[in-house]
């Protein structure tokens, strides 16, 4: 008799616990959905208020004429489409192959003019292509960069092909543009398989103006490097992360071959105008700006693409990751519609307060907001605590090293400019001006600044007859044009706790 009542009651107790489990389950769910909708409604009503969008197509640029967008030629037009979804098939796939097998193999020479004010020598990039057999090559002659220049050619047209035809067409867009192309429904799925092959065409546009310039054939130098900047621009008009910063790498490679090009002083008056031009329509921070807005949209598409998954609306055939992840688990149909909504919110809350409406300041002040959002970050570790800080952890990017590389592309831009017009008055009246107020308005129609505190790029003509131009760095510090890293620790200019200049100077660095 015990036994039966001790059972019967604990059948009741059970049964309650039950009850009250489910009962807190479900106000949980209903109270995640209500909390969620109303808070990504906020949301959505915020970032429109700041001016921003959702609409990932409204960010697409119209595509250019045929006839100006470099990117048009035979050899690369239709680079970005996929066919049935493989990006191997059909002649965009064996386009894409062809660009992705024009790539050396072995340890190249290295060297970073702009930075350290030593460069490597064309006489080691001809033993190093001809040893790696990337070219036919001898592997030392005495005109390495005649010859190397006419082995590129040989080999690779194309690159001949996009330097003659740069200065003709202004314009730069893979083909087909974005804004015709058929978007998938998930956008982080997007292939961006033309990347690689842009990259390979960009790396050796730019070893043939390096080879150019020692030919001391000006002309072929310039027209390389202004058809690498427009596969540059071509990459940042996709407002994604990926072709920012794959940009800012063509940038900052093409930048090498124009100091070299400086210092060896190979360009004609009518050469050093057409680089000023190129280099005035450069603006790293519109880029970053450009690709945030992508982040964004993209992000948010991704989050309404798994709530639908979850919720039953929609259903994929692969993983979403090379991970193997399945979007299509039961475990997501678990989860409340409402923790989707939140999940939108904080991502859209972050990116705008600390991504986007930082950058309408300036880089600087995007740094600044990402430094502060990793310090929001550590405060919201604890994941069980804050379970609706989880896709942000996942989705946004470590936006302080992207917001420095684009800070110091637009400080190395803008001494590019100011280091242009000083060898055109140089040409001019054969010495350089004792400051760069002398540049306007013949040279230039403004001294350009330093991005790093909106003041005149700092300038001083050295004892051996050149000039430094410097940027006071991440520090905001004037150090006088000090670099303090040494050659083979260049690569930490652009770290948060570097504390020296940023130069453009021809003088090797102690």
């Amino acid at each position: 008799m015990i036994r039966k009542l001790f059972s019967r009651r604990a059948a009741r107790v059970l049964c309650w616990i039950l009850v009250t489990l489910v009962t807190l389950v479900v106000l949980l769910f209903v109270w995640t959905n209500w909390s969620g909708k109303r808070r990504w409604a906020a949301t959505k009503a915020m970032i429109e208020k700041e001016g921003e969008t959702l609409d990932f197509r409204s960010l697409l640029p119209p595509a250019p004429p045929e006839s100006q967008n470099l990117l048009a030629i035979k050899p690369l037009q239709g680079l970005a489409h996929v066919v049935d979804g493989d990006a191997s098939k059909g002649e965009p796939g064996a386009k894409r192959a062809a660009l992705a097998a024009m790539k050396w193999e072995g340890v190249a020479p290295s060297g970073s003019g702009v930075t350290v004010g030593k460069a490597s020598e064309i006489q080691a990039w001809q033993k190093f292509l001809s040893e790696s057999k990337f070219l036919e090559l001898p592997a030392s002659s005495p005109t390495p960069g005649r010859d190397v220049l006419a082995a590129l050619d040989a080999k690779f047209p194309v690159l001949k092909q996009l330097a003659d035809e740069a200065p003709r067409r202004p314009k730069a867009m893979f083909t087909p543009a974005l804004s015709e192309r058929e978007l998938p429904d998930m956008l982080f799925s997007l292939s961006m398989a033309h990347y690689t092959g842009a990259q390979n065409l960009a790396r050796l546009l730019n070893l043939r103006g390096r080879a150019a310039v020692d030919a001391k054939n000006g002309a072929e130098s310039v027209n390389s490097i202004i058809a690498a900047h427009r596969i540059a621009q071509a990459c940042e008009q996709e407002p994604l992360l990926i072709g920012l910063l794959i940009g800012i790498a063509i940038e900052a490679q093409a930048s090498e071959v124009l100091w070299l090009g400086l210092r060896d002083r190979v360009f004609t008056e009518a050469e050093l105008r057409a680089l000023q031009e190129l280099y005035t329509g450069a603006d790293a921070a519109k880029a970053l700006h450009h690709a945030m807005r992508g982040e964004l949209a993209a992000g948010m598409d991704t989050l309404e693409y798994m709530q639908d998954v979850a919720a039953g609306r929609k259903r994929i055939e692969k993983p979403l990751g090379a991970d193997g992840t399945d979007l299509n688990s039961a475990a997501y149909g678990l989860l409340p519609s409402g923790l989707f909504d939140h999940w939108k919110s904080v991502v859209g809350e972050i990116e705008v307060k600390h991504l986007i409406l930082p950058l309408k300041q300036g880089i600087p002040a995007a740094v600044r907001a990402a430094t502060a959002l990793e310090q929001e970050m550590m405060n919201h570790h604890n994941l069980l605590r804050h379970p609706d800080w989880v896709m942000v952890r996942l989705m946004v990017p470590a936006m302080r090293k992207v917001s420095l590389n684009a800070w110091q592309t637009a400080a190395r831009n803008h001494q590019a400019l100011t280091a242009i017009a000083l060898e055109r008055f140089f040409a001019s009246k054969g010495r350089y001006p004792a400051t760069l107020t002398e540049l306007v308005p013949e040279f230039l129609p403004a001294v350009p600044a330093d991005p790093c505190d909106g003041q005149p790029m700092r300038y001083r003509t050295t004892p051996g007859g050149r000039f430094v131009l410097w940027s006071v760095g991440l520090d905001g510090k004037d150090d006088a044009g000090k670099v303090t890293v040494d050659e083979k620790s260049s690569a930490k200019l652009n770290k948060p706790d570097y504390l020296g200049d940023w130069t453009w100077q021809y003088e090797p660095v102690k």
